[in-house]
């Protein structure tokens, strides 16, 4: 069933400088299966046509040549293929075919009034109910993405007993003038049921210098819910990609973090999809 989340997005730099923000947002589970269902008996979300929000396949995981490969070789199925299909092709390509029951769910903020924008977006993968995999799908302003798969030797079981996805990988993909390309990141991954809790932290030396969470519960699916949260929560992707500008500003200007330029490092950007015209001239 799709499920809408009222969310909230926080961010604490621990190194060099201490900055900490929050700010609230509201985003979707959507098992793939049940895409064709999307938005029905509601008039502010569809997945075609026009509507305050929506939920298009083309805007995740699409496919892509992957600009400076490394490591196994990523597939992102043909040209036509369903998202669930382009999961399954990206999964296989990293050695883990998912059999014909596997549920897969996305993580991710609608298209808002025309716009698209996520920092991130998940893919929740599981078998007969149980967590088996996953893919985290990073996005930075400039319109690249880069996709890490976290299999299922990436499971652990957390204090409580429940079954968590965690990878450390090395970055190497340019997301913030202040982190290192080879920054490392620490993706902690569960299934939502009801309450979502995922986060992406930051290790450079083996010292962790930035805490990212994305936390949030489920709330009915309704239009008078949605319109509540476009009064409470106005201009969803603006703000985000604002609030992301505001603060780099705010870590240049007033804390005088170094600001690493793009063009400075393109020897360690790897995996990179759809790269700017910049990166390719100067690779």
């Amino acid at each position: 069933m799709v499920q809408l989340y009222e969310a909230e997005v926080m961010h604490a730099r621990l190194w060099p400088r201490p900055h900490r923000f929050t700010h609230r947002v509201f985003c979707f589970t959507i098992p793939l299966q049940e895409w064709g269902s999307i938005g029905r008996g509601l008039w502010l979300l569809n997945q075609g046509g026009w509507a305050p929000y929506q939920l298009r396949q083309q805007d995740f995981l699409p496919r892509g040549a992957v600009f400076q490969p490394e490591g196994l070789e990523q597939k992102f199925g043909e040209e036509g293929d369903t998202l669930d299909q382009r999961v399954r092709a990206f999964c296989q390509s990293q050695g883990e075919a998912l059999p014909a029951e596997a549920e897969i769910t996305l993580v991710a903020m609608p298209r808002a009034f025309g716009k698209s924008y996520n920092p991130v977006v998940f893919f929740l993968i599981s078998v007969h109910r149980e967590l088996r995999c996953g893919i985290a799908e990073v996005h930075n302003t400039f319109g690249e993405r880069k996709a890490w798969f976290l299999s299922h030797q990436c499971l652990e079981e957390n204090a409580q007993g429940e079954k968590i996805l965690r990878l450390r990988t090395p970055k190497h993909f340019y997301v913030s003038p202040f982190s290192g390309l080879e920054t490392e990141f620490e993706f902690c991954l569960r299934q939502p049921q009801g309450r979502l809790a995922l986060t992406v932290d930051h290790y450079e030396n083996g010292k962790k210098t930035l805490i990212s969470a994305w936390t949030g519960r489920a709330v009915p699916l309704t239009d008078g819910r949605l319109l509540w949260l476009t009064c409470k929560i106005p201009f969803l992707i603006l703000k985000v990609v604002t609030l992301i500008h505001f603060h780099a500003a705010w870590l240049w200007v007033v804390k005088h973090l170094p600001f690493r330029r793009k063009r400075d490092d393109v020897g360690l950007q790897r995996n990179v999809r759809h790269p700017t015209t910049e990166l390719q001239q100067k690779k």
